[in-house]
């Protein structure tokens, strides 16, 4: 019982990071969609900005 618990709350900190760093870095501009290739949308409104 007490394994399950540790490995739900490890689970839900891990999304938790992860939604974190990717509203973090969608609010700098920066882009968060995982290889910034020319079909990411915030690449393109990064380049326009240069």
């Amino acid at each position: 019982m007490i394994i399950e618990v540790i490995i739900t709350v490890a689970i839900v900190a891990a999304a938790v990071f992860m939604l974190y760093k990717n509203l973090k870095k969608s609010a700098s501009g920066k882009c968060n969609c995982g290889n910034c290739s020319s079909s990411c949308p915030k690449f393109s409104a990064i380049k326009q900005k240069k």
